[in-house]
């Protein structure tokens, strides 16, 4: 069961990378981003793991797409927003906490999923959590490669990138 868990919270978790990589672009403290992305997908994941036998039988399957949904508005916002250049605090907090529900509705999903199959612990959240963490902070770490600062410099490319992810989790969720 444990290895079982091992694989769910590694699959649930690597669509972080991207999203890490790309809030990287924000040019704000790094550790507040990885920080509110990972006590927002645990708080998820604990949610998710304590009302898991009230929602199973109201949660329709649909539901893992608005992950994708929340990522591709982000991105869209972040293409219209005007003052690109003056990121505060608070704003990093705002993105950061949202796209940590992006990619912890996934996580949230298979907690649910991992709940019903009898593994309901506190020790389920917390591994996907720190799986989660483990992604954006190398997502973060590759944003600040030499060559991601290149691409770094181009305005859209943090929005862009959450764009493309949100599209890609919900061309997954209906392939």
């Amino acid at each position: 069961m444990i290895t079982f868990l091992i694989i769910t919270s590694i699959s649930v978790s690597i669509d972080s990378l991207v999203c890490g990589l790309s809030l990287s672009y924000l040019n704000g403290r790094k550790y507040l981003i990885v920080l509110i992305m990972t006590l927002t997908v645990f708080a998820l994941c604990l949610i998710a793991n304590y009302c898991a036998s009230f929602l199973s039988n109201y949660l329709p399957d649909y539901f893992a797409s608005f992950g994708g949904i929340l990522l591709i508005l982000i991105g869209v916002f972040g293409l219209f927003k005007k003052e690109k250049q003056t990121f505060s605090d608070s704003n990093i907090i705002k993105q950061s906490f949202f796209s940590g529900i992006a990619v912890g509705i996934d996580g949230a999903i298979a907690n649910i999923s991992l709940s019903l199959m009898g593994m309901n612990s506190f020790f389920v959240p917390l591994t996907i959590a720190l799986c989660h963490t483990v992604f954006i902070s190398f997502g973060v770490l590759i944003g600040k490669s030499p060559i991601a600062n290149k691409f770094g410099k181009i305005d859209v490319m943090s929005p862009i990138i959450l764009i493309i992810l949100g599209t890609y989790k919900l061309l997954d969720f209906f392939i």
